[in-house]
């Protein structure tokens, strides 16, 4: 089988079917392959993440960034992964940064350097660089980022809105699972408050 096929198979099990693991077994074959393909090892990181397996997403995504080191993709993940799975909201920030100096305008990159520096505290800077991004273009992830933001400030009405959004541009299963749950805790929350 071809390196092309497998990686497009595996993404298109793992992600539209929403069965990661199944799809990361495919895309692994694909690497062995071709080991400095970035599609490939990018379908990899894509698929470990979607499967819970925030580490091995990190370990892959460096790795692609031996390959290519200026894939500001990779960093705006890395940057995410960082910051939100793996705890580490300072490393998530220096990632971001990084891509901020490859792609300055990119609405991918300035969502995950508003969401790292979210998860830092330091949350009107990271409400600002997500505000951006939806102005540079309209992502999924900066709707449900600002979603959370805004959900921290009591504000429960918008964080739906801004959910609804996201709703509308999310692509797949995983995605508008992910934005259901959210949806629920945060009518929990407001109705909690409301009482």
């Amino acid at each position: 089988d071809s390196p092309a096929i497998l990686n497009n198979l595996a993404y298109v099990i793992g992600i539209y079917l929403n069965r990661p693991e199944e799809g990361l077994a495919l895309a692994k074959q694909a690497v062995v392959k071709m080991p400095r393909n970035v599609s490939l090892i990018d379908t990899v990181a894509s698929l470990h993440s979607r499967a819970g397996n925030y580490k091995e997403a990190a370990e892959t995504l460096e790795y692609l960034l031996q390959v290519e080191p200026s894939r500001a993709s990779a960093m705006s993940q890395l940057a995410v992964l960082y910051s939100e799975h793996l705890k580490q909201p300072e490393r998530g920030v220096v990632f971001a940064e990084r891509a901020r100096s490859q792609t300055p305008r990119s609405p991918e990159v300035l969502d995950a350097l508003g969401w790292s520096y979210y998860q830092m505290g330091r949350i009107s800077a990271g409400e600002e660089y997500i505000l951006s991004s939806l102005k540079r273009g309209e992502t999924m992830d900066a709707y449900i980022h600002l979603a959370q933001v805004v959900t921290s400030q009591s504000k429960h009405d918008e964080a739906l809105d801004h959910l609804r959004m996201a709703q509308e541009l999310a692509q797949d299963e995983h995605s508008l699972n992910r934005i259901k749950v959210l949806q629920d805790d945060i009518r929990k929350t407001k109705s909690l408050s409301d009482m």
